[in-house]
Order: structure tokens, then C-alpha cells, then sequence
């Protein structure tokens, strides 16, 4: 007979918690549907209350007029009667409920049903506003959730993946005597590993520094072209082509910044980075590009990869954010790149934004750095 072997699911974890955060959804949702029924039922009964207030007002003014008719034809006098009945009308002709006294009970109801209306208004529109922010702070609370799972998934991943090949390459060096070209090839792939599980390391430290520490740039001038190469340099790459894609470098002579070195190395390592794996997964293209206009300078990184969908541009500098499921995803990364670069450029006072046609059709990232006068005089 077949066995039946229990496994943890992620999925069935992450339906678990959404599951959780849905019900707690519909039963706000609930909560406000049976409280705003309750405030429209008090406001009809608070209706119907005055409606009988004024008729009974009515009727008594219809008893005083036959007291005072009665009175009347009794022999007491137009004066004691108008004082016992100011809201009458007495002479010979017969007595009558005064217009203006009729208007005052019309006038008084339809005060306290305004007055009822405003505030169970209030109350209900009071009500669907926090209801509201309950629901957004759930909504966000399972989009976060989501997005930690998905993360904890690609950093297991991330570690894993060149662990594994570390570990296999080591054994092979260690087992076989092999040839010069062949040993180099593998200590270039190990290198290439650490090289990755650094790059990963050093953005769980960036973010957790970002996040529990005031940061200040320390800005310096730095001379981008430079800065460019360096990037190129520590993620293993020429920045004059590879052999597997092709690399363009296009930077101003003398484009010079005043900015942090370190941010502004964690910048171009994560947009040249992602580049280049996008165009090692579908494409064949980099390009890096710098130019000088007027009071900013601005980078664009461009390549002909992957892509994503247009409505992901923003998203896509949210932390843990990662188009898709974690489970159907082969592309690197732990979600942390570019809420780095988002991070680091606002501390700078600039400007990132990405743009895709669409999956498949390559992306543009461009940053603009503001020039600070220190800077402009530098390059004067």
C-alpha cells in the first residue's frame, strides 16, 4: 500500500494566514453592516419619536381651543382666556390656533430630525472610517505577510544555491587532480558564490541599518566613472562587455558627485547587478549611461532581459517585494536591492523610478542625484 508522507507547505501556510486575516475582514465587515443598521434603526425610531411629539403637541393644542371655546361661551372673558391660551386666537368670532404656533411645532420637529440625522450621520461615517483603516491595515498586514514569507523562502534559497556549490566544487578540488584550466574554473565559480552570499549579506545589514539607526550620508566627492568600474569590479564583471552579454559604459568625462560612497556603491551594485542577471535570463544587453542636466545628474541602467509589468514599477522598490510567487520563481534575489536603492537615494535627496514595457522586453532604471555646490565647484 502506498504511504502517506506529511510535508510543510509554504502555500498551505501562507492560506493559513490569509485565511486568518479574511475572516477577521468579514467579520469587521459584519461588525459595521450590524452597527450601521442598529444607527439607521435609531435614527427612524428617533423619527418616529418626533413625529409624535408634534402630534401630540397638536392635539393639545386642538383640546385648548375646546377649553377655551367652552370657557368662552361660559361667560369668561377675551383677556383671562388670552393669557391661559397664548398660542390662541380668541375674540367674538371664535377661537383659533395661532399660525405661528402651528409653524413652531414644524419647526421644532424638523430641528430634531436634523439634528438626529447629523449625528447618526457622523456616527456612520465615523464607523466606516475606522472600519476602513481596520481593513487597509489588514489588507497591508497580509501583502506584508505574504511578502515575509516570499522572503524567507528567497534568502533560504539564496544561501542554499551557493552553499551547494561551494560545497560540490570544494569536494571536486579535493577528490580529483585536475587540470590547471579546470581548477581555475571552479575556483572562478567559487569566488563567484561568496561574491554572491556577500552582496546578499551586505543587504540584510544595509536594511537593518537603515532601519534601526539614523543614518547620515557621509558625503564626499566622488568621481562616478569610477564609481561605475568599482561596481563592475566587486559583482565580477569587465565594464567594457563579458563574454556572455554585452556591456555599454557611457559616463560624462568629469561627472563628479558630492554623495556617500558606501550608498552610493550599494546603488550601482544592486541596478547593475539586477541588469545583468535579467540579461543573462533573456536577453543580451547592458548599458550604463550618466549625464550632466542642469542641477542633477542622472544614471540610467538599461537592458534587454526580463522585464516586468508596467503596473510593478513602483512596487518593485517596496521591501521584501517580488513580482509573482516565490514558489514559481527562478530569478535571484531577496527582495532587497532596490528598496536599498530607493532608500539610499532619498537619503541623497534624489529620485529612482523603473519602467518596462513589459515581461520579456527589457528595463530602465534611472536615478537623478542633485549637484550640490561643493560638487559644481569641484567640476568648475
Amino acid at each position: 500500500m502506498p504511504k502517506h508522507v506529511a510535508r510543510f507547505s509554504p502555500g498551505k501556510r501562507r492560506s493559513a494566514e490569509s485565511v486568518r486575516i479574511w475572516r477577521f475582514q468579514i467579520g469587521f465587515l459584519l461588525l459595521f453592516a450590524i452597527t450601521a443598521v442598529q444607527v439607521v434603526w435609531w435614527m427612524v425610531d428617533q423619527e418616529r419619536i418626533a413625529d409624535r411629539i408634534a402630534a401630540d403637541r397638536a392635539t393639545e393644542f386642538e383640546l385648548d381651543r375646546d377649553a377655551a371655546e367652552s370657557a368662552l361661551r361660559a361667560g369668561q372673558s377675551l383677556q383671562e382666556l388670552d393669557g391661559l391660551y397664548p398660542h390662541l386666537e380668541i375674540d367674538v368670532g371664535g377661537v383659533r390656533v395661532r399660525p405661528e404656533a402651528r409653524e413652531s411645532v414644524t419647526r421644532d420637529r424638523r430641528s430634531h430630525l436634523n439634528q438626529y440625522r447629523w449625528e447618526g450621520g457622523f456616527f456612520l461615517a465615523v464607523l466606516a472610517g475606522g472600519v476602513l483603516v481596520l481593513w487597509v491595515v489588514l489588507r497591508r498586514e497580509g501583502d506584508l505577510l505574504n511578502r515575509q514569507q516570499n522572503f524567507l523562502a528567497a534568502v533560504s534559497h539564496e544561501l542554499r544555491s551557493p552553499l551547494a556549490s561551494l560545497r560540490l566544487t570544494t569536494e571536486t578540488l579535493l577528490l580529483r587532480d585536475l587540470a590547471a584550466a579546470d581548477r581555475r574554473e571552479l575556483l572562478d565559480r567559487n569566488l563567484e558564490d561568496l561574491r554572491r552570499l556577500e552582496r546578499m549579506i551586505g543587504n540584510l545589514l544595509e536594511t537593518n541599518r537603515l532601519e534601526h539607526a539614523k543614518v547620515e550620508p557621509r558625503r564626499e566627492p566622488v568621481d562616478l566613472a569610477e564609481a561605475v568600474s568599482l561596481a563592475f569590479a566587486e559583482l565580477g564583471h569587465r565594464d567594457d562587455g563579458g563574454e556572455d552579454i554585452e556591456i555599454e559604459v557611457r559616463v560624462e568625462d568629469g561627472l563628479d558627485l558630492r554623495a556617500d560612497p558606501v550608498g552610493l556603491g550599494t546603488v550601482l551594485r544592486n541596478l547593475i547587478g539586477n541588469a545583468i542577471e535579467s540579461a543573462q535570463a533573456a536577453g543580451t544587453r547592458v548599458e550604463v549611461v550618466a549625464r550632466r542636466l542642469d542641477s542633477t545628474v542622472e544614471l540610467e541602467v538599461l537592458d534587454d532581459g526580463v522585464g516586468f509589468d508596467p503596473a510593478d514599477g513602483r512596487r518593485l522598490f517596496e521591501k521584501f517585494y517580488r513580482p509573482g510567487s516565490e514558489l514559481r520563481r527562478d530569478k535571484k534575489g531577496s527582495g532587497l536591492g532596490l528598496y536599498l536603492v530607493r532608500s539610499f537615494v532619498t537619503l541623497e535627496g534624489g529620485e529612482v523610478e523603473a519602467s518596462s514595457e513589459g515581461p520579456g522586453r527589457g528595463a530602465v532604471f534611472r536615478v537623478t542625484w542633485p549637484i550640490r555646490r561643493q560638487a559644481a565647484r569641484a567640476v568648475s
